[in-house]
C-alpha cells in the first residue's frame, strides 16, 4: 500500500485469515488496558498484526507462470501473430507460408487453424453468397418490369463476362482473388449492368424514333462511347490511391480491370447480341 519494493519475499508480512484473540483472552492485557498502560490501538495492532512469511514457511521458490491462459472454443490455444511487411497482401503472404506451417507434425490432439483476416475472410463469404441468389432473383425482376421483355435482360445479363477484366487485372498487378475483390466484383458487375441499360434505352429510343434498326446500333453505341468510357474512367482513376493498399488493394485492380473491358465490352457486345437475339440483317 505504500510502494515500497519487496526485497526479500521472506520477509513480506502476511495478515492471518482469522484475528488472534489470545492477546484479548490474557489477564495482563486486561489489567494493563484497565489501568491505561495500553490503549486500543495497540491491542487492535496486537489482534489484526502480521507475520513474516519466514516464520510461517519452511522456503521460497519461485517459479513463473503465464498471467493469461489463451483459450479457443474452451480449448487452451497458442496464438502466433503476424503481419505482412509493407506493400505485401495478406492472404497472398498466407499462400506464401501455408505450405511450410501446414506440413509440421503436431502431436496427437493438437491442431492448427488460421484465425485473423483468412477466418473473418471465410466467414463473410459464407453470409455473402447465401444470399446472392436472392440479388440475382431481385436484379432479373427489375430488368423484366424495366423492359416488360425477356430478352432484353438477357442481353444484358451476359455482362458478367467483364470477369475475364478482372482475371487480366489480377495477372498483372500480380494481387490475389480474396474476399474484398470478390466484393469488388460484385459491385462491378451492378456498374456495368447500370451501362447496359443506358446503351439499352438509347437502341430503344433510336428505333423508336423511325430510325432503321442497324443503323441505330451503331448510333447508339457511338453516342453513349463517350459518357460510358469518361463515367468509368473516373472510377478507374479513383481506385488508383487504393491500388498498392494490401487489404483493398486486390478490390481496387477487380474494379479497373474489369470496369474498363467492361465498358468496351457492352458497347460492342450488347449491338451484336441485339441484332442476334432480335434477328436483324443488316441493310446495304
Amino acid at each position: 500500500s505504500e510502494d515500497k519494493p519487496v526485497e526479500n519475499l521472506e520477509n513480506v508480512q502476511v495478515f492471518s485469515q482469522m484475528p488472534s484473540l489470545n492477546m484479548i483472552m490474557n489477564r495482563e492485557t486486561l489489567l494493563r488496558l484497565k489501568a491505561g498502560t495500553i490503549t486500543k490501538d495497540e491491542i487492535i495492532d496486537g489482534v489484526i498484526g502480521s507475520t513474516p512469511l519466514k516464520q510461517l514457511s519452511r522456503g521460497l521458490d519461485i517459479a513463473w507462470e503465464d498471467p493469461v491462459v489463451v483459450r479457443h472454443n474452451c480449448q487452451r490455444a497458442q496464438r502466433v501473430p503476424s503481419s505482412p511487411r509493407l506493400g505485401l497482401e495478406t492472404e497472398g503472404v498466407r499462400k506464401q507460408i501455408a505450405g511450410p506451417i501446414e506440413s509440421i507434425e503436431l502431436p496427437h490432439g493438437y491442431s492448427l487453424v488460421w484465425q485473423g483476416e483468412r477466418e473473418a475472410s471465410s466467414r463473410s463469404m459464407k453470409y455473402l453468397f447465401m444470399n446472392l441468389p436472392l440479388a440475382v432473383i431481385l436484379m432479373i425482376t427489375i430488368l423484366l418490369l424495366l423492359f416488360k421483355d425477356y430478352r432484353k435482360p438477357a442481353i444484358i445479363l451476359c455482362i458478367p463476362t467483364v470477369i475475364i477484366g478482372v482475371m487480366l487485372s489480377m495477372l498483372i498487378t500480380g494481387k490475389t482473388f480474396d474476399f474484398v475483390a470478390i466484393v469488388g466484383t460484385l459491385g462491378l458487375v451492378g456498374m456495368i449492368v447500370k451501362n447496359g441499360i443506358v446503351l439499352m434505352d438509347e437502341i430503344s429510343l433510336e428505333i423508336s424514333q423511325g430510325i432503321e434498326p442497324t443503323e441505330a446500333l451503331i448510333a447508339s453505341s457511338k453516342s453513349r462511347l463517350r459518357p460510358v468510357m469518361m463515367a468509368s474512367l473516373t472510377t478507374i482513376l479513383g481506385m488508383i490511391p487504393l491500388l498498392p493498399d494490401a487489404m483493398f488493394g486486390s478490390m481496387a485492380a477487380a474494379i479497373m480491370g474489369g470496369l474498363l473491358v467492361g465498358s468496351v465490352m457492352i458497347l460492342v457486345f450488347i449491338p451484336v447480341l441485339y441484332a442476334l437475339f432480335f434477328k436483324l440483317k443488316a441493310t446495304k
